[in-house]
């Protein structure tokens, strides 16, 4: 591992890295090495060719000396366990190198930095922001690597890389905890047993409004009167903020939703404290609340009735699959129906009672009916015709559309292992929609996924398509979903509108 403790030497390092076409990833810290920032090296091995881990005490965000020089330091101590991590580089610089004589340039935070922590440690965010440009300015990393506990410092970078349009990836990794919850931390060192003990009250307070969220309240104001009563009750601790607030903005919300972020800074001994909590459906792994906290948009207004936690892990599971190595050949799918169309097309899930399943429906992402609702191709006039509707407003109030296939297969079908994973995500997605009362299936691809993997029946007992919809250009049975309960659903069978030279007959009049 080389020690690296200039800027030029840096910069040299880096020209090498990439003249060998190597991918290379920054640690960003300010040493006193724990648990959290190893665990940004171990998904940097993961990811990328070359590490570089760079530590610099900033003292441009710290707004006092004295805190300043509490921090800890042990480079030496720091250096030898990022050997033991075959780490490629540590990058060292000391402070007059990064900021020399006569420095007076600095990096605009933007807005996301003027609450919370902004509000508490004024001038803090800038410092930030101006170290970690100067760095991504050095090195020139690919991808850098942040942790979940600075929630706050990582919405600012992530503005700032897309504001300043800066060549990095930035990758969030989940907050790393104690045996007791209390999230790893370099001024957790400064705390004697007792103070160690108060500091639980931090991820305490952020489980009890991840307890009341998955007990069914949505009303974050009797949230935070709970988590501030649990401050009230620990004394070791002195309660700086408690807030829930829509990632986007860092604004508080009114409404709990998924994505939504608790946010906690406290005082304990001398140690200021900041710990977090994304709030999502329960059993949500750690780096899909990440995901639902980074890409979800304002929380809407309390009057609107949204889609809630269900369709966002619903949402999650389809967006992260990564079965599709299944299918030889894929194209972008359009699986953006459960991340933005179910919320803007259908705040009432009672709603639908008829669910249309196709392969690849439609065709290719571009042609996708809800993409371009005033639009028109083959796949949805055939659609309106085959179910007797006239535009997207009128189908919205009865039907949903929804994939048999999430990644496109290019070939004529699709495997059975593919179909098989898919079926999955197809039952969950139908259980959103609590009144269902019949099946639309396009196509031999979907029909095939519906008898085998919805309905369950052993191939022998699966009649072929083209068999079955010889006489009319369609068929019906009524059949029960055992993934939906005991209601009785009608299913209808159609060939796919723009597969193959067969079409079906409108089926309007049987739907009501």
């Amino acid at each position: 591992m080389r020690v690296i403790s200039t800027i030029a030497e840096m910069q040299g390092f880096a020209r090498e890295v990439r003249a060998r076409g190597k991918s290379m990833a920054l640690v960003p810290t300010m040493g006193a090495l724990h648990e959290g920032h190893l665990s940004l090296v171990r998904q940097a091995k993961r990811q990328c060719d070359v590490i570089v881990v760079s530590i610099f005490v900033n003292p441009k965000q710290f707004d006092s000396a004295e805190d300043l020089a509490r921090y800890p330091r042990n480079l030496e101590k720091d250096v030898e366990l990022l050997r033991s991590f075959k780490v490629d580089a540590a990058f060292a610089p000391d402070v007059p190198g990064l900021y020399p004589q006569g420095f007076s340039a600095s990096v605009d935070e933007g807005e996301l930095a003027v609450p919370l922590e902004g509000a508490s440690r004024p001038g803090h965010f800038r410092g930030v922001a101006t170290v970690v440009v100067k760095l991504f300015n050095i090195v020139k990393p690919d991808v850098a690597y942040f942790g979940q506990k600075d929630f706050q410092q990582a919405q600012v970078i992530r503005h700032l890389v897309e504001d300043l349009n800066l060549e990095v990836r930035l990758v969030i990794c989940p907050t790393v905890r104690e045996p007791d919850g209390v999230a790893v931390s370099s001024r957790n060192a400064s705390l004697n047993d007792k103070e160690r003990r108060a500091a639980r009250a931090l991820f305490r307070s952020l489980r009890l409004a991840e307890e009341l969220a998955h007990s069914g309240e949505s009303d974050a104001r009797k949230v935070l009167v709970e988590m501030r009563k649990l401050f009230a009750a620990e004394p070791g601790v002195q309660l700086e903020y408690a807030t829930i607030v829509e990632p986007s903005a860092l604004q508080p919300v009114e409404r709990l939703a998924p994505g939504c972020v608790a946010l906690v800074a406290a005082r304990a001994g001398p140690a200021r404290l900041i710990d977090n909590l994304i709030l999502g459906p329960p059993g949500t792994s750690p780096e899909t609340l990440l995901q639902l906290a980074i890409s979800s948009q304002p929380v809407v207004g309390t009057h609107a009735m949204i889609p809630g936690f269900e369709t966002e892990a619903v949402r999650l599971r389809v967006a992260s699959c990564r079965h599709c190595a299944a299918i030889s050949s894929i194209q972008l799918p359009p699986r953006e129906y459960l991340s933005a169309y179910v919320k803007m097309h259908y705040p009432d899930l009672a709603v639908p009672r008829v669910a249309i399943i196709g392969r690849d429906a439609p065709a290719t992402s571009d042609m996708y009916l809800y993409r371009n609702p005033q639009g028109h191709n083959r796949f949805f006039d055939r659609l309106f015709e085959l179910v007797g509707v006239k535009n997207l407003a009128e189908f919205k109030t009865r039907f949903v559309l929804a994939d048999a296939v999430r990644c496109h297969a290019s070939g004529p079908h699709v495997p059975e292992n593919a179909l098989a994973y898919c079926a999955e995500h197809l039952r969950a997605e139908l259980k959103l929609f609590p009144n269902l009362e019949s099946v639309v299936i396009l196509g031999h691809d979907a029909y095939l996924q519906f008898q085998r993997f919805l309905l369950e029946r052993a191939p022998a007992n699966i009649r072929p398509f083209d068999e079955l919809l010889k006489m009319d250009g369609w068929a019906r049975e009524d059949a029960r979903i055992s993934s939906l309960g005991e209601r009785l659903l009608h299913i209808f069978y159609c060939y796919h509108p723009t597969f193959g030279y067969h079409r079906s007959p409108s089926i309007a009049q049987w739907l009501g």
